[in-house]
Formats: structure tokens, C-alpha cells, sequence
């Protein structure tokens, strides 16, 4: 698949963590990103309303005026790009772009950053998606100006090859490539890209608690109404029940949460956690103006395995919910009708 030749690719770029930060936020590369696609396609909005313009003068885009309504890109000024702020999921972002923002059938392609739902969203609704992660490993945080550059090379480089290749048609059609690139040196100097699997892995914790003191009165009304037990009541239980209660720093705290995942065994797998003997290929980014592609055997083939060994994994994915066998032991009658 070739980009239109009348016009410049349209691009739908959105991100999970909002807006550009300082390297110290939640969302420091998202500007350097979509300034070095911003040459090569023509991104009319990003999302997470608002409308806001960053100043061309603040290096990382965190300084810029927002607004409630559009006024367009100040070229003049030396304005580049007008984003628009969405309050709501990462698919949230990328329906409502689709859908509501623009016309239909406004963009060639959406590139997710940092996450597989907003690529996913937009995949469904008939655009080619391609999910674009960076990763922060441990010893090289904070990214230095180093690595997130080849970070935005590599990537341009990845995206323009997969919008290249395709999707594919029919039962072998891929609905979003997954994309995952290392911030550490390897990327530096002639980085590794293969294909690969999806790890299957599980959850560990997603958040953590933020100490804030509880007030001791209750509201009237709603939960809050609800009286408090006495210490005879908690203690009043049958013989061989347990008493099940919160974790004591939540006796004297509110309630409150904030996004924090241990992912430090995604990202950092052990060596016998990792899915070995599978063939796939490499691409290596020789130079800014082409990607060599040949096939290579290796040993790895899962996600997190290449990005433990400092390479960028692509991985092709479905969106779809996939059935798994169906377990055996339940009792059947025809084949598939349980036995009760």
C-alpha cells in the first residue's frame, strides 16, 4: 500500500498520556515524535475539549496557549501544529476523531502512542492502525536528548516501512502492528526490528495508594449514612471465618489512587520466563533513507524478549477477542452440550 499521490499521508496521532510534558511528566516524547512525522505526513489533530497550540519556542511543546475553540496554526508565528485535548479514554480519543471531529474517511492511518487501545478503536472502525510504544529502561532514565532521537528516527522509520508493506487483505489481514522501542543504546547505531510474538503476561499491581488524611465526620445520606460497625460487631464472627479488612493504612486514609503499574517484569523479563526457538524476521534501519529486510533464524520471539535485548519488536495483531480450546472434564452429550 502506497501513500495517496495527490496529497500527503493523513495522520491520526494520539497518545495516552496527554499533552507534552517535561522529560519529568507522564507524556515527555509525544512532541519530538510527532514534530519528526509531522515532515513526512500531514497530522491535522492529536488527542486527550480543547484546543491547544504549543509555542514554537518551548523546545518540548509544554508552553502554548489553549482554547475553547479552534483558531488555526499561526504559521506567522512559526506555529506547527494544533492539537485537540479530549477528556476520556485513548479510544474515547480515537472515536471521536474519527467519527465526530473530521469527516469520514479523513485519515490514511492512526498511530497510537502507548497504547494498543486507541489503535485498536480505529482499527474497527476502518483505519489502518499501527500502536507505538516507547520504553524507559532501567538505567538510562531520564532519556537522555540521545536516545530519544534515535527513538523518533527508528520509529519513522518502522511506520514508513509497515504503511509500505500493508495490512494485507482477507484472512491474513493484520488489523494494528504493535511497535515497542527500547530507550537504551542499543537504538543508538544500526537498531535491531523483528517481528515477534505478544508475550502473554499477567497484571501485577496497576496502582498506588496517595497518602491523604480522612476526615472522621460523614456526610448525611448515600453510603456515608450507612453506620459505622462497633468494635463488638467486628469482632462478633462465627467459629472458622475470617475477618476480611483493608490493609490498615487505609483505616485513617481516603481512598485514593493514582496510576502507577509495576511493570518492571514486562519490561525486565528473567531469562526463563522468555519463549524461545521461533523463526522470524529482522529489519535493520541502515540509514535514514532505507530499511534492509531479510530473513534471520532466532532464538527469541516474544515482545518483551527483543526489548530485553535492546531490540524494537513488531508485532502484527488482531482485534479481536480469540477463543482459546475449549478445557476438557466437563461431561458432554453430542460433542458439545454439558452434561448438568
Amino acid at each position: 500500500m502506497s501513500a495517496p499521490t495527490s496529497r500527503r499521508l493523513r495522520v491520526l496521532l494520539t497518545n495516552d498520556d496527554g499533552p507534552p510534558t517535561a522529560k519529568t511528566g507522564s507524556s515527555p516524547f509525544v512532541y519530538p515524535f510527532a514534530k519528526a512525522v509531522g515532515k513526512s505526513y500531514l497530522i491535522a489533530e492529536k488527542t486527550a475539549g480543547r484546543y491547544f497550540y504549543p509555542d514554537p519556542k518551548s523546545e518540548d511543546g509544554t508552553q502554548g496557549e489553549t482554547r475553547e475553540l479552534p483558531r488555526g496554526v499561526d504559521k506567522d508565528a512559526g506555529e506547527i501544529m494544533e492539537w485537540v485535548l479530549l477528556d476520556g479514554t485513548p479510544a474515547t480519543c480515537a472515536s471521536i476523531a474519527l467519527h465526530n471531529l473530521f469527516p469520514p474517511e479523513s485519515f490514511d492511518l492512526c498511530i497510537s502512542g502507548g497504547t494498543l487501545g486507541a489503535a485498536l478503536a480505529a482499527s474497527l472502525s476502518g483505519v489502518n492502525s499501527i500502536a507505538l510504544s516507547w520504553g524507559l529502561m532501567e538505567g538510562y532514565k531520564p532519556a537522555s536528548d540521545d536516545l530519544v532521537d534515535a527513538a523518533v528516527k527508528v520509529s519513522c522509520d518502522v511506520v514508513k516501512r509497515l504503511f509500505e508493506l500493508g495490512w494485507g487483505e482477507g484472512p491474513d489481514k493484520v488489523d494494528v502492528y504493535s511497535v515497542n522501542v527500547p530507550l537504551m543504546p542499543s537504538i543508538l547505531d544500526k537498531p535491531e526490528v523483528h517481528w515477534t510474538t505478544m508475550a502473554h503476561t499477567r497484571y501485577g499491581r496497576l496502582f498506588k495508594s496517595i497518602s491523604e488524611p480522612a476526615s472522621s465526620s460523614a456526610d448525611q445520606g448515600g453510603p456515608a449514612a450507612i453506620p459505622e460497625p462497633d468494635e463488638s460487631s467486628i469482632n462478633n464472627v462465627c467459629d472458622g471465618d475470617e475477618n476480611l479488612m483493608v490493609k490498615d493504612e487505609h483505616l485513617s486514609q481516603k481512598l485514593h489512587f493514582a496510576f502507577a503499574p509495576d511493570i518492571d517484569h514486562l519490561v525486565n523479563p528473567r531469562p526463563e520466563d522468555m519463549v524461545r526457538s521461533r523463526l522470524f524476521l529482522m529489519f535493520i534501519s541502515h540509514s535514514s533513507a532505507s530499511i534492509t529486510l531479510f530473513p534471520i533464524q532466532q532464538e527469541e520471539g516474544e515482545d518483551r524478549t527483543s526489548l530485553h535485548y535492546g531490540g524494537v519488536s513488531v508485532t502484527p495483531v488482531r482485534a479481536a477477542f480469540a477463543e482459546a480450546p475449549v478445557p476438557k472434564g466437563i461431561p458432554l452429550v453430542d460433542g458439545y452440550k454439558w452434561r448438568l
